[in-house]
C-alpha cells in the first residue's frame, strides 16, 4: 500500500520560519526537520535499493548537510504542495543519484581519493524511483514518531495537573488491553469513571496529534485524513 494523499500547506510554525532572514529561525527549522525525519528517512533507505549505496545514517546525514543549509530548499517545499516527508524522500533520491553520477565520472577520470558512495556502495548502480515498500516504512516511522511525541506531551501535561492516574488508566486499558475492572484499581481510579477518563485522555491525544500535524505544515482541512493514516500505520 502507498498513501498518496498530499495535503496542502499553510502558514504554520514551520512554514512561518522558512525563508525568514534570521539565522536563529533557520537553525530551529533545520533542527526540527532533522529530529523529525532522520529516523523515517533511515527507514526508507534500509527498506529500499538505497541501502546498496552506503550506511543509512551516513546517507541521510550527508543529504541533510547538502540540502538543509540552503534556506531556499525548504522554501521550494512550501511551493510544491507535497507533505514534507515525501519532499525529503524525493530530495534524498536525487541526492544519492547525483552522488553516484559524480562518483562514476571521477572513476572514469581515474581520480584518486575516497569515493562518495559510502562504505560498500557501488556508484555504478542506478537509483530507483520511490519504492512503495520503503515509502510505507518511512510513513510508519514518521507516524510512530508523532504518536510517541503526542503521548509524551499529554502524559507530561497530566502529570503537571496531578492526574498521573488518568494516564496510568489510559495506558493500562488502551495500550495494554486490560479491562476496566483490572486497570482502574491498578491506576487508583474508580471503575465507574474509567471509560470517561480514557475518553478524555484520548481526546487530548487527538488534539495533540492535530497540533503536531499543523506544526508540520498540514492544512486544517487535511488533518482528519492524516489522523486516519497515522491510526492505520501504528496498528500495522
Amino acid at each position: 500500500m502507498t498513501h498518496d494523499h498530499f495535503p496542502t500547506t499553510h502558514q504554520t510554525w514551520l512554514c512561518e520560519r522558512i525563508g525568514v532572514a534570521d539565522d536563529a529561525a533557520h537553525r530551529a527549522v533545520v533542527q526540527h526537520v532533522m529530529q523529525r525525519y532522520f529516523e523515517p528517512l533511515r527507514a526508507y533507505v534500509k527498506g529500499s535499493s538505497l541501502r546498496n549505496f552506503g550506511d543509512s545514517a551516513d546517507l541521510v546525514n550527508d543529504f541533510f548537510a547538502a540540502r538543509l543549509g540552503d534556506p531556499a530548499y525548504l522554501e521550494r517545499w512550501i511551493d510544491s504542495g507535497l507533505p514534507l516527508r515525501r519532499w525529503l524522500v524525493n530530495g534524498l533520491l536525487l541526492h544519492v543519484r547525483n552522488r553516484g553520477i559524480a562518483e562514476s565520472r571521477r572513476r572514469a577520470r581515474g581520480d584518486a581519493g575516497v569515493g562518495t558512495s559510502g562504505a560498500g556502495g557501488d556508484a555504478t548502480m542506478s537509483v530507483e524511483s520511490v519504492e512503495p515498500g520503503a515509502l510505507e516504512a518511512l510513513e510508519r516511522a514518521w507516524a510512530i514518531g508523532l504518536v510517541t511525541e503526542a503521548h509524551d506531551r499529554v502524559r507530561a501535561g497530566l502529570i503537571a495537573e496531578r492526574r498521573e492516574n488518568w494516564w496510568e488508566c489510559f495506558r493500562l486499558h488502551v495500550l495494554h488491553g486490560l479491562p476496566y475492572a483490572d486497570a482502574c484499581p491498578m491506576a487508583g481510579v474508580s471503575t465507574s469513571n474509567g471509560a470517561n477518563i480514557v475518553r478524555a485522555v484520548g481526546k487530548r491525544l487527538a488534539a495533540m496529534l492535530s497540533e503536531l500535524l499543523t506544526r508540520e505544515g498540514v492544512a486544517e482541512a487535511d488533518i482528519d485524513a492524516e489522523l486516519e493514516v497515522i491510526q492505520r500505520l501504528v496498528r500495522t
